[in-house]
């Protein structure tokens, strides 16, 4: 099995996307399988113009192909088995690093006329040595909310149904500055915490070769909570009398840390 990693991380091998997605790698590498993690950030990677000149000229390739990175790192995906979309979450939604590239799909195939996908929609062809590809999808963010992450697992799932993709896992992990944190920190208990979600990311790498997915028992490790939120205080946030109090409680225990996605 030999799976590609694309790190859409601006923070590129100094952030905690990568620090999962490393973890991932030795899972994979110790059971027999290849991995291949590439750092977007490392790449230039142009932005698609709308130009048509891939369509136009029915070359299917980019006015950019030989000035930027991307081919290159098409390259990588052609010669995986399965593809992991790591990203960040900035302002609700996957990094633009990340969704720049995969904009960048566009010019490989020609997207006159209408295909009907096997979830039944209608779409234009696509390169599927790219695009067709079984993926797994991991978000990071520092927020704890789940409502943070949505758009971008949302944006995944509708990829698959329109590139006929398997989309055989997805991970999530919130409160990662929280989690980042811990694993450098002095709180024995924490630690230990935070190193047992590290342990199921490898487990994950795993999975990915054994499995060709994730087992329930990995993925509830893998996103288990780091910042516990009790219940009446979750309760309390939505009753406007308790806002105030509870409010003034938040900021005197936050601790200011600074994004490591």
């Amino acid at each position: 099995m030999h799976i590609c990693a694309l790190n859409g991380s601006l923070r590129g091998s100094r952030g905690a996307t990568h620090k999962i997605l490393q973890s991932m790698g030795m899972g994979v590498t110790a059971s027999g399988g290849i991995w291949d993690e590439v750092h977007l950030s490392e790449h230039k990677i142009e932005s698609c113009r709308a130009c048509n000149h891939c369509q136009n000229t029915k070359t299917y390739k980019c006015v950019f192909d030989g000035r930027d990175d991307a081919a290159k790192v098409f390259k990588h995906m052609v010669d995986a088995d399965l593809l992991v979309y790591a990203s960040p979450v900035y302002v609700f939604g996957m990094s633009s690093l990340l969704k720049r590239f995969i904009e960048r799909i566009y010019s490989r195939a020609p997207i006159e006329g209408a295909l009907l996908t096997k979830s039944g929609l209608f779409f234009h062809a696509t390169d599927r040595s790219l695009t067709g590809k079984p993926f797994m999808s991991v978000v990071v963010c520092d927020n704890m909310e789940n409502l943070t992450v949505r758009n971008t697992k949302e944006y995944f799932r509708v990829f698959s149904r329109f590139m006929d993709a398997p989309h055989v896992a997805h991970l999530e992990r919130r409160s990662a500055a929280a989690w980042m944190a811990a694993l450098g920190g002095t709180d024995e208990k924490a630690q230990l915490r935070a190193e047992k979600v590290l342990t199921a990311y490898v487990q994950a790498g795993q999975d990915l070769v054994i499995k060709g997915s994730i087992s329930k028992g990995t993925k509830r490790v893998a996103e288990q909570k780091f910042v516990q939120v009790p219940f009446l205080v979750r309760l309390a946030r939505h009753i406007p009398v308790f806002r105030p109090a509870l409010d003034a409680e938040v900021r005197k225990r936050s601790v200011v840390m600074i994004g490591t996605e």
